[in-house]
């Protein structure tokens, strides 16, 4: 077996897209975009018989004095039960980022740790990865903690819908109340469709609103240009649009002040109908929901997502959220991955409402293994993690701060 670095595009992509372990954070795409976030690529592998048999993305962020780590997103594409073949990756791997003044390298399997029921209890009995955990430590990973929220890399937990089913068999995996919301949706006019590149202005536009809302840091506009840009020339990015007729709405709201005797429900319905008559002044119809989809090999992701909560009551996000599973199964997605939800969904009230979100859905509620470190330098990478928190902390609270002095008047949700 030969280890090789700079693989080229071609040969990469072609090797990871139609791979079991495929992932768009794997793609040679993501490689360029993390270039956007600071962070540069490195695409190696191996090879056997001047056969492609296992690749990495290696994403390397610079520390100070010279000093860098390696994160390499969702793992390896690899077969994990070939023994022989991650351990000559993973001892190359080291050596590599070795050169490059690392400290560690860290994976994050794109595998399930267990199975779980709908209160994230592990399901007695039932097919778990316990023994792919105890061999990549025994190989040298140290496990981190199992989080529960979204402290890692990326989300350890997940809601997965299989898409190898007609529309309407998905459709009856979700709950009765995301049923009724569509409906509502359909009701005051919402219109969904698929955008283009000049949509992400909007897209941008209520991201903005929400990180306002939220408290939250999302991308500059540049970062989700970038994105399309690259994922657009393979097919493998959509920006989901949602939008409302203002007119219709409005009929609809009148009816309801017409016709319920709540008169605190009444008053309430007469502002609303304000706020949509105002806004018809400059726009019939709206961008009030938009997402960021990203489908790749034989999977889909809900990427990013925003909503202006002034229309709320349209429901929107409902409706658009299943026109993006009903886009992603037309393209011939099997599977299609929320991309991130919560361990426990009952302590933090602030993820409560993503968590039941996500869930109406139907997709089945998946814990990954987790993430794993493998220390290059030990000295250093203790000397490190000692400091980088005093380092980040006042980043953290600093960067959380500008957020809330450029709170808009978006913050009723």
């Amino acid at each position: 077996m030969e280890f090789i670095t700079d693989i080229e595009k071609e040969e990469y992509s072609k090797f990871v897209m139609n791979h079991e372990m495929s992932h768009f954070l794997k793609s040679y795409e993501w490689g360029q975009a993390a270039i956007h976030r600071g962070q540069i690529p490195h695409y190696v592998g191996v090879k056997n018989k001047n056969k492609l048999v296992a690749t990495a993305l290696l994403l390397e962020k610079k520390l100070p004095l010279g000093y860098s780590y390696f994160y390499i997103p969702r793992g390896y594409t690899v077969n994990y039960n070939n023994h022989e073949l991650v351990e000559f990756l993973t001892k190359n791997i080291a050596e590599y980022t070795k050169k490059r003044k690392s400290l560690f390298f860290k994976i994050d399997p794109d595998i399930f740790l267990h199975k779980i029921d709908k209160d994230a209890k592990v399901i007695e009995g039932a097919e778990n990865n316990y023994e792919l955990v105890e061999y990549l430590k025994k190989i040298g990973f140290k496990h981190q903690k199992l989080n529960l929220f979204f402290e890692g890399e990326q989300p350890r937990f997940t809601f997965r819908v299989d898409l190898d089913k007609s529309m309407d068999e998905i459709r009856s995996g979700y709950s009765k109340s995301v049923r009724r919301f569509i409906k509502q949706a359909d009701k005051y006019g919402v219109e969904v469709r698929v955008g283009k590149k000049k949509d992400l202005k909007d897209f941008v536009r209520l991201m903005k609103m929400t990180e306002k809302r939220q408290g939250f840091f999302s991308h500059n506009y540049d970062f989700y240009e970038k994105l399309y840009d690259l994922f657009e020339p393979i097919k493998a990015i959509s920006v989901m649009i949602g939008s409302i007729d203002v007119e219709k709405a409005c009929k609809v709201i009148q009816e309801e002040i017409e016709t319920t005797a709540d008169e605190e429900k009444k008053e309430k319905l007469k502002t609303r109908k304000s706020l949509y008559e105002e806004l018809a002044k400059t726009d019939k119809k709206p961008v009030i929901s938009s997402y960021v989809t990203i489908n790749y090999g034989n999977k889909g992701w809900y990427l990013y997502g925003a909503n202006d909560m002034d229309f709320k009551d349209t429901l929107a996000n409902y409706k658009l959220f299943d026109y993006q599973i009903e886009h992603l199964h037309d393209l011939g997605v099997k599977i299609f991955d929320e991309f991130g939800t919560v361990g426990d969904p009952h302590t933090k009230k602030s993820v409560a409402g993503l968590h039941e979100f996500k869930k109406k859905f139907g997709g089945e509620y998946t814990e990954f293994i987790g993430e794993f470190n493998y220390v290059t330098k030990p000295f250093m990478n203790f000397v490190f993690e000692k400091l980088i928190p005093l380092y980040r902390k006042p980043r953290r609270f600093i960067s959380h701060l500008k957020v809330k002095l450029q709170g808009g008047n978006n913050e009723n949700s």
